[in-house]
């Protein structure tokens, strides 16, 4: 049951969203061998599970769709799948090697045909042409069932509790699947037992890192609550609407928003754009998986049509927001400056302007308390800081997609990475689901070359970003200090003067006293709230650390790159490069969201 195969243009369409695709539910399966379950009751019980999840799925989400991965092995594996097949769900098979040579795994004609058939039925089978030695055959037992973790929201285990025996086996993947967090549904070979959840909800508390010995264990009148809480969006009012605008046209420029352009530009670090550009995205994002996409094919349409406009759309909304955002801090700390500025050029004017100064002078108050009301009431912070996670999450996915895997898994800071990105990347990755396709060298090499695009352009990025932040903070101290020794300078000169006028015991007349007076009050004055005003700007850009933590990034992802070029060509290495560059970019916008977190748009004070 192949999917039709699309054409494999670039999509230049918004494509599907999240919040308008059907959910997909997402479930693996490990087990047994046959010979362990020869009881027809067992079959019954599988039956009777999977009609439970697909109950609770509908319950959630009328329109839920139900996917099952597995590795097709004779036994759990192929017993689990039959019975989805037969209640409709879709299959997608992640075979240990290529499919003629683990077809030679099934002896008796009766396996043998039920593996052709499920084969056949698959929507999509990931096979991976790894070595054949009996040696090898374990390794890929392992892999194979930790792609199937890697696609699941839930795992079914046929299995007797017991100890692992072996690399790869079932005790394994399940102990591996409770560390990842992910619910183990657990059905007893001997069908002496009923179902247990094991899933760490299962308690009102956090107890932290479980494993099987530990993880609470339930019945399966607990699944309604687990599969809700997998298939809906968070149920948070804020978060309801930062999911909203993933499912709306792609934003626009940013208008008003030109104070930190400004800034950047009058300080001669960046030229002027007043928006960002949403083709810069797309392209940054293609060339992640341009390689494997010029295969076509159903996966590569998925990525176009699905992924990338995701992408688009939260990083457009992040790059937004954060111009938003820091338009509106520095327009405050600049305003705030005009403030005092427009107090103290009023002692200079007469009687007769003071209304028109104090009326500007109470313009500006009022503009810094609209812009902070408006910018927190519109979330510019949050926005700006979830979608960026979110972001990064799908660039990420982008590529490690290509080899199986899934975005990352297991216990997460919701400070770091919120529940909606959760949910939006969860989703974008069940719908972009296993390529459908052959992993021999080919394969491996393209997605290679598609990893090697996305390094490169990150250590360029974080370059450009590094030395950028770093001008930024230097030339505002800079000016900030000028502003402060130009403050004492005129306070000496000041002094100096009254010292004149004594030793030589001069005295000024009426009208230039008043006029040196007035001066050196609105240069005292004027001058320090100018720079009081870049140092809050700077506090708030924290560019100085923005510089520090890009230049890491930048000299760890070049380590990486490094260590690419010297890495052989191999299934396992090639995923540990992908995880270990995943974590570098999330780890990364996690700390960044961690730190600014707690810090939306504030009165300057």
């Amino acid at each position: 049951m192949s999917e039709p195969a699309p054409s494999n243009a670039r999509s230049t369409s918004p494509g599907r969203t999240t919040g308008t695709a059907p959910p997909i539910l997402s479930i693996g399966v490990t087990g047994h061998r046959a010979a362990r379950l020869d009881r027809p009751d067992v079959a019954d019980t599988v039956l009777a599970t999977l009609a439970r999840i697909e109950q609770a799925g509908r319950a959630a989400a009328p329109d839920a769709r139900f996917h099952l991965v597995g590795a097709l092995a004779d036994g759990a594996d192929s017993m689990v799948a039959e019975a989805a097949l037969e209640r409709g769900w879709m299959l997608s098979s992640v075979l240990p090697f290529a499919r003629e040579h683990y077809a030679a795994d099934f002896a008796d004609r009766h396996d043998r045909a039920t593996f052709d058939h499920l084969i056949a039925a698959s929507t999509r089978v990931f096979e991976i042409a790894g070595p054949t030695r009996p040696d090898a055959a374990p390794a890929a037992y392992e892999r194979a069932g930790r792609i199937v973790l890697a696609q699941a929201d839930i795992l079914i285990a046929i299995w007797d509790g017991q100890p692992a025996q072996g690399r790869g086996g079932t005790a394994q993947i399940v102990a591996e699947a409770v560390a990842r967090d992910i619910p183990v549904i657990r059905l007893d070979p001997e069908a002496a037992a009923p179902p247990i959840l094991l899933w760490d909800g299962l308690t009102e508390h956090d107890l932290g890192q479980q494993d099987i010995e530990t993880v609470p264990r339930g019945g399966l009148d607990r699944l309604p609550r687990l599969i809700a809480q997998i298939l809906l969006p968070p149920d948070d009012r804020g978060r309801r609407a930062m999911l909203a605008n993933m499912s709306g046209a792609r934003p626009r420029g940013t208008g008003f928003a030109v104070a930190y352009p400004l800034l950047l530009a009058a300080a001669g670090v960046k030229r002027w754009r007043a928006a960002p550009d949403p083709a810069s995205a797309d392209a940054d994002l293609h060339a992640c998986f341009a390689p494997v996409a010029m295969r076509g094919g159903a996966f590569a349409d998925r990525l176009n049509t699905v992924l990338a406009p995701q992408f688009v759309q939260a990083d457009m909304i992040a790059a937004q927001a954060a111009q938003l955002f820091r338009s509106g801090y520095v327009a405050n700390f600049t305003l705030s400056a005009l403030a005092v500025i427009l107090t103290l050029i009023s002692l200079a004017l007469p009687i007769a302007a003071k209304p028109v100064m104090v009326t500007l002078e109470l313009a500006t108050i009022g503009a810094v308390l609209t812009l902070t009301r408006t910018g927190n009431r519109s979330g510019w912070h949050h926005r700006w800081l979830d979608n960026r996670n979110l972001a990064e999450g799908l660039r990420c996915l982008a590529i490690a997609a290509q080899v199986g895997l899934g975005p990352m898994s297991g216990r997460s800071d919701p400070a770091a990475s919120p529940d909606w990105v959760r949910h939006v990347l969860r989703q974008t990755a069940r719908e972009c689901g296993l390529p459908d396709a052959r992993i021999d060298q080919a394969w491996l090499a393209d997605v290679r070359n598609g990893l090697v695009h996305l390094i490169d352009g990150q250590i360029a990025y974080l370059a450009k970003e590094a030395g950028r932040m770093h001008r930024l903070e230097h030339r505002l101290h800079l000016a900030g200090t000028a502003l402060f020794a130009a403050t004492a300078i005129a306070c000496i000169v000041a002094m100096a003067v009254e010292a004149l006028l004594a030793i030589t015991r001069s005295e000024l007349s009426e009208s230039t006293a008043h006029v040196f007076l007035v001066g050196m009050t609105m240069i005292t004055a004027g001058l320090p709230a100018l720079g009081a005003a870049i140092y809050g700007i700077r506090m708030q850009g924290e560019f100085a650390s923005v510089a520090e933590r890009a230049h890491e990034t930048h000299d760890r992802m070049q380590a990486l790159r490094h260590t690419l070029d010297e890495d052989d060509l191999a299934f396992d290495t090639l995923q540990r490069r992908i995880a270990h560059l995943t974590a570098l970019l999330t780890t990364d916008t996690a700390d960044w969201h961690r730190t600014h977190h707690a810090r939306p748009l504030a009165l300057p004070g």
